[in-house]
């Protein structure tokens, strides 16, 4: 079994087994990617659940059976434990309890709509609670969202794109030494709405063009960022942008990200959320649109590729984009946040941030929320889309991305990887850009 690697979005790598690669032969349109399973450190317990198919790809109404065992090392133990089976972890089905030893033991269970069916498997090791997470997918591509969508919706956000028009883009734009394989490096900042910036970086292949254009979006979180992820763009012959989504320069010291981590912008993602005119979101998608009217105002530019590109925020940042401003040709989302917010009013799994609070699931927020939802942009977007969703993600969770990726109406494709949280699988950097470049019309032969 050779290994693979895995990058926690927002944390450390970690290593990964790859336990296989198999297309199903029953859902023919996804590409099915290898299993996953968290390698322990040694001597560590660990609950190991692994659904019977590897693809992770059922029918609605077939058995879905679900391995179940404790292993110390390489040991499996005896144990009992209690298991959950769960509409992807939203909505308990059923509860009870499995016993594991030198044999697993087995947990079966079926959806009777399309869905993701998850395996929660818990027990005590001395004096250590140990858990282990399984899901598999249901009929996935027939999963509805269930985003509403504004009878305003569009008349919203042309007013909005309208108010950003109005502010003079402001470019500054400080150069940098380019490194070889790059023609040029900028620091970049520009204007935003409501006395805002948007503030980033851009890097010009070498020969100058032209280009197509690559626009690649933060996670989520509170920090600046290098240049690094532009200039790989641009080393790939890309007009490159790379932008953060807060109102801060992007070589802001990071004592000074934490404290405000730590104060204004600790949740900053629910922020305003009482209205769709102060929603922190709101200049966020004008931010990057302004980033956008900066890379095709470019003499670099071709004129006519633009592929926008991200994991987890970023991610949903690349769907919103896609639908919200035509000059975006293609797009590239791993395990996307901001899809589906309003799932918690029907007992589904919502996306990140979970918008919506529990405890007023049908209020002010819940009003707003449609107007923030991928969901709504993505019904908008008829280019081609290239997707990874992981299906114990709990972070992003894959009824929310299915719900986003499904309305998109254009040529698609879902990387499905069955045992992988939320994280950025290797094919996300390999396969990505080779699709990204078909997709801008480069030649790859």
């Amino acid at each position: 079994m050779r290994l693979l690697r895995l990058t926690l979005i927002g944390g450390a790598l970690i290593l990964a087994a790859l336990a296989g690669s198999l297309l199903s032969p029953r859902l023919p349109e996804p590409t099915v990617r290898p299993s996953y399973a968290q390698e322990a450190a040694p001597a560590e317990p660990v609950v190991e659940v692994v659904q019977d198919r590897e693809d992770g790809l059922y029918h609605v109404g077939e058995p879905a059976g679900f391995s179940v065992r404790v292993l110390v090392g390489d040991e499996p133990q005896e144990a009992t434990l209690s298991y959950t089976l769960s509409l992807d972890g939203a909505t308990v089905l059923e509860q009870g309890e499995v016993q594991a030893g030198a044999t697993p033991g087995v947990v079966t269970g079926t959806l009777e709509e399309p869905g993701i069916l998850r395996c929660t498997a818990v027990t005590t090791v001395g004096d250590k609670r140990v858990a282990g997470l399984g899901a598999a997918a249901f009929d996935p591509e027939q999963i509805e969202p269930t985003a509403p969508e504004p009878e305003d919706f569009d008349e919203f956000w042309a007013a909005q794109k309208a108010l950003l028009a109005d502010v003079p883009m402001d470019a500054q734009l400080e150069e940098r030494d380019a490194p070889p394989g790059t023609g040029a490096l900028f620091k970049i900042s520009l204007a935003n709405v409501d006395g805002r910036r948007v503030y980033g970086w851009l890097a010009l292949p070498e020969g100058g063009g032209p280009a197509p254009g690559l626009m690649s979006f933060t996670a989520a979180g509170v920090s600046g960022a290098s240049s690094g992820t532009a200039m790989v763009g641009a080393a790939q012959g890309f007009v490159s942008m790379h932008i953060i989504h807060h109102n801060f320069d992007v070589e802001t010291p990071a004592e000074v990200t934490a404290e405000l981590k730590a104060s204004e912008l600790a949740s900053y993602y629910r922020d305003g959320s009482e209205s769709r005119d102060t929603y922190y979101f709101r200049h966020v998608f004008l931010g990057c649109v302004r980033a956008i009217d900066l890379l095709t105002s470019r003499p670099e530019w071709d004129g006519e590729h633009l592929t926008v590109t991200g994991s987890s925020q970023a991610g949903g940042l690349s769907l919103v984009l896609a639908g919200l401003d035509d000059r975006v040709t293609a797009l590239a989302a791993n395990v996307p946040a901001l899809c589906d917010h309003t799932g918690l009013q029907q007992g589904r799994a919502s996306g990140w941030p979970r918008l919506i609070p529990a405890d007023d699931p049908f209020g002010p927020v819940a009003q707003v929320a449609p107007y923030f939802d991928a969901v709504n942009f993505a019904r908008r977007f008829d280019g081609p889309a290239w997707v990874a969703v992981g299906l114990i993600d709990n972070t992003c969770r894959p009824t929310s991305v299915y719900s986003a990726y499904n309305v998109l109406s254009g040529p698609k494709t879902m990387l499905v990887f069955p045992r992988m949280g939320h994280a950025v699988p290797h094919e996300y950097g390999a396969e990505r850009m080779a699709w990204i470049k078909q997709q801008s019309g480069m030649d790859e032969g």
